[in-house]
């Protein structure tokens, strides 16, 4: 009869949760939550890593018990996936203010209004100087830092048609019909990112939550806000067209 080493079965179990998590975050794409989209081609990787391992642990649970308790090692392992769960359940209830603050560890809770006028643009609008045709630029995680070229370089884009795909930032210094849409850049991890957004003209704003994850559709045009000292600024702005609140 073959022994059992219980310790080693523990372990055994440890890395086939530990796979499933990785893989569970992948295919309901929350690992975007931790990690750059860029960074995730290496936990692909990962995942074959650890199957090998655990292919290989199955040998070791029919083996003598060893003097080393296996159960000090695992509690490090056991505590970050039980907080990886509570992370996984609890983060659409995070508001972005909340993730510059605690993710970033920075003082700037709310996007800075400065940066949306900083780059304030002159721009004779009118339909003969739209370059406007029937394509549509979209802007999800795999180019977001679009929106910083829009505040930019607006003129390459006014009259443009844009499906954007981030969430609802509220913030005191917008008009009524106003909100922004923001999204978090992650080059690596969390401990990187940032947040972008750009001003979107919408009249029912008043239906939006802070934080909902939304899809836009509309044209680049141009709102005007006002500065600290009350001193309006115009800015390209998204006229919103359609908007639809994402899962």
């Amino acid at each position: 009869m073959k022994r059992f080493n219980f310790d080693e079965f523990l372990w055994f179990i440890v890395l086939i949760l530990l796979d499933f998590s990785i893989i569970y975050l992948i295919s309901t794409g929350s690992i975007g939550f931790y990690i750059g989209s860029n960074m995730i081609k290496y936990f692909y990787i990962t995942i074959i890593m650890i199957s090998i391992i655990t292919v290989f642990q199955i040998k070791n649970i029919f083996t003598p018990k060893g003097s080393m308790n296996i159960k000090i090692k695992l509690f490090p392992i056991i505590l970050a996936l039980i907080i990886g769960f509570i992370s996984i359940n609890k983060q659409q209830t995070f508001k972005h203010s909340e993730l510059n603050l605690e993710i970033l560890e920075n003082k700037t809770s709310v996007i800075d209004r400065k940066s949306l006028y900083e780059h304030e643009f002159e721009y004779n609008f009118n339909k003969s100087n739209i370059r406007n045709n029937d394509e549509t630029i979209r802007i999800d995680e795999h180019n977001p830092t679009m929106l910083d070229d829009i505040r930019i370089n607006p003129e390459k884009y006014i009259g443009k048609k844009l499906e954007i795909h981030g969430f609802v930032c509220k913030e005191n210094y917008l008009n009524k019909d106003q909100i922004i849409i923001g999204r978090i850049i992650m080059t690596c991890c969390a401990a990187d990112s940032k947040i972008v957004g750009i001003v979107g003209d919408y009249d029912k704003s008043y239906q939006l939550k802070e934080n909902d994850k939304i899809k836009v559709i509309g044209e680049v045009g141009s709102s005007m806000i006002k500065d600290e000292s009350n001193v309006e600024h115009k800015i390209p702005s998204i006229k919103i067209e359609k908007l639809e609140i994402e899962n």
